[in-house]
């Protein structure tokens, strides 16, 4: 456990203590009643009735009468504990902190544990740094895990470029942050299983603090010697049966609904009575036009309310699981002595919840969110220094080449990235395409499309071109800066010169996600902090992704989530095959392989 988690009744001083002791016993007005509501017992597993008394921020009494400077009637209202999102990336929201709790605050979501590692990947250290300085000024609580693997991948493997590469020596320094919580997700389970010297010393340097996992498909004895080394969670499992392995074997599950992967559906089953305080919801990667739509964690929980699950253990897993997942023990319930992170939800219809739950209204530390509030906290916090993003020549159309080997006539044999909507995970396929003028064409009839990636943060030049299938692009094509984890410039597209045009106006907007159409349209929303925020408006950045989705779906995509997907096609350790700058990567054995198959 870390030592700066926050605990239950930490008040700092016996002065302050007897004050909160005097509220609790009614000796005088506390500064917040919320009258007469149903609020959700996590300890006993029922709701109880009546009054909630808030003093300084903490809760000091529920369910007798007590008198306060404000009191609101709360009648006919639920009362639940503030929704912990238990592993967030908030650069995928493509929002700064600051404009990220403008969307995940009024969705009742009250605290996030934030692994920073996209920032990490491209800032290195000073990006971490930049995380800590945001997440303490947040009026959201912004809990920080230090990423452990910058790049995903050993750096000795070769099979990326990142904008920097942190070993054990640069993260231990940053462990007493009041807002770090351990080390964050260990991708890396292939160095993790060998011993790499550089892991085992990260491993242990924060061995007194939770240390995050990251282990798609691990089963068997080397999931138990993933639970060895201290791995204590995983938000990677896309199977059942994937996530009842890692919880019989005493790696807490998150269960993940994002805007690409969604595992919802899957892994709800495994959330009962007794689980619930084993297991987390999480985001990980989310867009504000998604939040805005469907909301953030309170989507997770309306998709299981909506299918007949028991409301409690799943509001339980929102709150009080993840709270003890992570040793926050000051939240997480309706209780005395627990911080005052508060929805109150609308009366649900009838018996059940079938209908999902709409937030009403979201208290952070006992004071009423307010969207006023939110904007002054974005418009007045100190502008974030601007710096170059791209170090990105100008692209030509000879540098998407796939050149054919001489002898293949007209056609070649090659790999292909199978696309598999809404699962980070892909597919290693094969096709035959046609081969003219000395080059490898992509093929419209089969859905093969070519894929490229260029290095963008150190102006080397550096790229590789391979082919994907499963965009269904007819006349458009896609880039972004947006390239997990190493966020180099990624690009697909239905001709080379359209993905020439989209990776051109990338770079004179200097990061961002861009869509052209072969009608000659555009749209484009530049990201001018490293390539992956904004500190637009949740609102303005959602119009303006509902505008390149409908042009990429006007273009022939069929993917609901089209730039994650993409994004995504580039991170290495996970299966079944990726491309990175330096060329396709097979994620089972974690090496490159050509993208022309021999015979």
């Amino acid at each position: 456990m870390s030592e700066h988690s926050p605990k239950k009744a930490d008040y700092g001083s016996a002065e302050a203590l007897r004050a909160m002791i005097a509220a609790a016993r009614g000796d005088h007005p506390v500064d917040l009643v919320l009258r007469g509501a149903h609020y959700l017992d996590v300890f006993t597993g029922a709701w109880a009735y009546g009054d909630v008394a808030v003093h300084r921020g903490v809760i000091v009494g529920t369910g007798e009468a007590y008198t306060a400077t404000t009191e609101v009637d709360a009648s006919g209202q639920w009362i639940v504990p503030g929704f912990i999102d238990s592993h967030v990336h908030i650069e995928s929201s493509l929002l700064t902190p600051a404009r990220f709790q403008q969307a995940v605050l009024p969705e009742g979501t009250t605290s996030v544990v934030w692994d920073p590692h996209e920032i990490a990947n491209v800032w290195g250290v000073a990006g971490i740094e930049w995380a800590l300085a945001q997440a303490a000024d947040a009026l959201l609580d912004i809990f920080v895990m230090i990423p452990s693997c910058v790049p995903s991948t050993s750096p000795e493997m070769r099979l990326e470029t990142s904008g920097a590469v942190l070993h054990a020596a640069d993260l231990a320094p940053l462990r007493g942050h009041p807002k770090v919580l351990g080390l964050a997700e260990m991708m890396n389970f292939p160095g993790l299983l060998s011993g790499d010297p550089d892991i085992m010393a990260k491993l242990t340097d924060f061995a007194h603090m939770r240390r995050d996992g990251h282990c798609p498909q691990l089963s068997g004895k080397d999931l138990n010697a993933y639970g060895v080394a201290g791995i204590h969670s995983c938000h990677e499992s896309t199977t059942l049966p994937e996530a009842q392995e890692k919880l019989r074997k005493g790696i807490h599950v998150l269960i993940r609904e994002g805007s690409c992967t969604k595992d919802a559906d899957a892994l709800l089953p495994l959330l009962t009575p007794y689980s619930s305080a084993c297991i987390g919801l999480c985001s990980d990667d989310r867009n504000p036009a998604d939040i805005a739509a469907e909301g953030h964690l309170n989507a997770t929980l309306n998709k299981a309310l909506q299918r007949g699950m028991d409301e409690i253990p799943v509001l339980r897993a929102a709150s009080y699981g993840a709270a003890r997942l992570y040793g926050l023990d000051d939240r997480g319930a309706v209780a005395p002595g627990y911080k005052a992170d508060l929805v109150l939800i609308a009366p649900r219809q009838g018996a059940t919840w079938r209908q999902g739950l709409t937030v009403k209204a979201t208290y952070k530390g006992g004071i009423l969110v307010q969207a006023e509030a939110l904007e002054h906290a974005a418009t007045s916090r100190r502008a974030t220094p601007k710096r170059r993003s791209l170090h990105l020549a100008a692209v030509e159309p000879e540098m998407l080449r796939v050149a054919a080997k001489g002898g293949q006539g007209s056609a070649a044999a090659v790999r292909v990235i199978g696309v598999l909507e809404r699962q980070v995970l892909t597919a290693s396929e094969r096709a035959v395409l046609p081969v003219a003028g000395g080059q490898v064409l992509s093929d419209l009839s089969q859905d093969v499309l070519k894929i490229a990636v260029f290095e963008r943060h150190h102006g080397t030049g550096q790229r590789s071109v391979a082919f994907v299938r499963g965009f269904h692009l007819t006349s458009g094509a896609i880039a972004t800066s947006i390239n997990h984890d190493s966020h180099n410039v990624i690009c697909v597209g239905s001709s080379d010169a359209l993905m020439v045009k989209a990776l051109n106006i990338l770079r004179e907007i200097d990061g961002g996600i861009v869509v052209v159409s072969a009608d000659g349209r555009c749209e484009q929303l530049p990201l001018e902090i490293a390539g992956l925020m904004t500190d637009r408006h949740p609102n303005t950045v959602a119009t303006t992704l509902h505008r390149l989705k409908a042009l990429t779906a006007a273009a022939g995509c069929r993917l609901d989530e089209p730039f994650l997907q993409l994004s995504f096609l580039a991170l290495p350790v996970i299966p079944a095959l990726k491309i990175t700058d330096l060329g396709l990567v097979d994620g089972h054995n974690f090496s490159l392989v050509p993208v022309l198959i021999d015979g």
